[in-house]
Parts: structure tokens; sequence; C-alpha cells
């Protein structure tokens, strides 16, 4: 005797609401279940002829985010387990990150390269000049940024751990506050949208000081020229900044009104 088991298909039912607090999904349950019982009738389901498909229990949940729609998709093929909930977490974030449904072109292949060099200075001081954050890499990964949209890119650089303090020459410096001081930029970095946004005006200006100051500091080897040019940004960068933050001038710092004749 031949032994043939069912083969069963999952179907995903999208529902857009305005208040997800009046979302009932015992009722929307319900009215689903009405729906595929009239379709399976009219045969919109199933051919009229058809006796064999069964239509089975129908679950409606309301997954907060894309991975736990995922995960409750895969729920009969993958291990319930925070390692395998992790894993699923990656996949989808690398799917949004490489294949986003609007890509923003802000930068140039030169401002790529400064980014990624100093993204690669900042990793390697992870472990005091070392070659021991190679290990983390074998046995957790990083995401490649070679490739990766303008956006995702400025985020790994500015927001998550800000590469300023570990430029190592004068040109990665200038390349990486010309990037910085674009208006454009600063709005993608202190978008809420970011998952680490820049928030907090005195503590990012201390990591573009830190970029500024080698330059413009004492002991300095700069040509005079890009000192110059360090300095334009260095102040470019914090006024449009502050803008952005809805940071208010000092007063002490304005400059005081000429007395009246």
């Amino acid at each position: 005797m031949k032994d043939t088991q069912s083969q069963q298909a999952l179907f995903l039912i999208t529902v857009n609401t305005q208040d997800h607090g009046d979302l009932d999904t015992t009722v929307m349950r319900s009215g689903i279940e009405q729906a595929v019982d009239i379709g399976r009738r009219e045969g919109m389901l199933t051919a009229l002829e058809d006796e064999t498909t069964e239509l089975g229990a129908i679950t409606v949940s309301n997954p907060p985010s894309p991975a736990d729609a995922l995960i409750l998709m895969l729920g009969k093929d993958i291990a319930a387990t925070p390692e395998a909930r992790r894993a699923v977490e990656r996949a989808v974030a690398a799917l949004k990150r490489e294949f986003p449904r609007e890509r923003i072109v802000v930068l140039t292949e030169e401002d790529r390269i400064h980014l990624i060099a100093g993204m690669v200075a900042t990793r390697q001081s992870w472990e005091n000049s070392g070659d021991g954050w190679i290990s983390d890499v074998m046995y957790h990964g990083y995401d490649g940024y070679g490739n990766s949209p303008d956006v995702v890119l400025l985020e790994a650089a500015f927001c998550e751990n800000p590469i300023l303090a570990h430029l190592v020459n004068d040109a990665d410096r200038l390349g990486v506050l010309r990037v910085l001081a674009r208006a454009e930029v600063l709005d993608i970095i202190c978008s809420p949208e970011r998952a680490q946004p820049v928030e907090d005006f005195e503590a990012f200006a201390c990591h573009v000081a830190s970029a500024v100051g080698p330059m413009t500091g004492e002991g300095r080897t700069s040509r005079p020229a890009d000192v110059l040019e360090a300095l334009q940004l260095h102040g470019l960068i914090l006024n449009r900044l502050g803008a952005r933050l809805g940071i208010e001038e000092d007063p002490e710092e304005e400059e005081t009104e000429a007395p009246h004749s």
C-alpha cells in the first residue's frame, strides 16, 4: 500500500490597520474563515469537482516585525531556539540592507573609500593594534560594506561605531569631514529611522573634534591649506548638526550688540 502524505500550502494574509489598538484577531479570523468557506464553495480556491482538498484550521496573527513573520511561516521547519531567531533576524536585516526599496545615493566612490578606510582603522584599534579582532570576524562575521547602500555605510561609519577618532591620515580625515559636512548626510545619521541615531550634540561634537585635532593641534604636520579646510569643515558640521538637532546657540557666545549712540 502506497503511503501518500498530503502537501500543505501556507498562505500569508496581510492586513493594514490605522489603529493597532483596535485590531481584534478573533473577529478577523472569523471573517477570514467565512471568506475562505465562501471562496471554496464558489470554486475560487479549488475546482468545483475537487473533493480531495481540505482547508484546515486558520490562524490569524499580528507579527510585530518581518523577522517575526518569517519565524511564524517557518515554524514547522526550524527549531524554536534563540540562535534560530537571531539567524532569522540577521537574514532579514541583510535583505533589507542589500535590497532596500529606495536606494539613496549621496556618496561618490572616493567618499566610500575614505569611510571604509576609517571603519577598518576603527576595528583594528579594538585590539590595541593587534590582529585578535580577526578571530571575532571568523566566529561571528561582519557584513561587507563594499557594495552596501550609502545609508547603510553612513550609519555604520557615524552611528554605530564612529570612525572619526581612528582616521590615520589627513586625506581620510578631510575626506570623511567633507562627507559629514553635507546637510543630507546629517539628515540621514540623525534620522529616527536609524537604529542608533545621532542625538547627543556634545558627544558627537567630541567625535568631530577628534578628527580635526590632529590637523590643527600642537605638533601638527598638516599643510596650511588642509588645516584651513579642516577648520572650516569643523565649523560647518557643528552649525548644521546643531540646527538639525534643534540646539539653540549659547547667548554668551553670541556677538554683543553695539551700544546705541
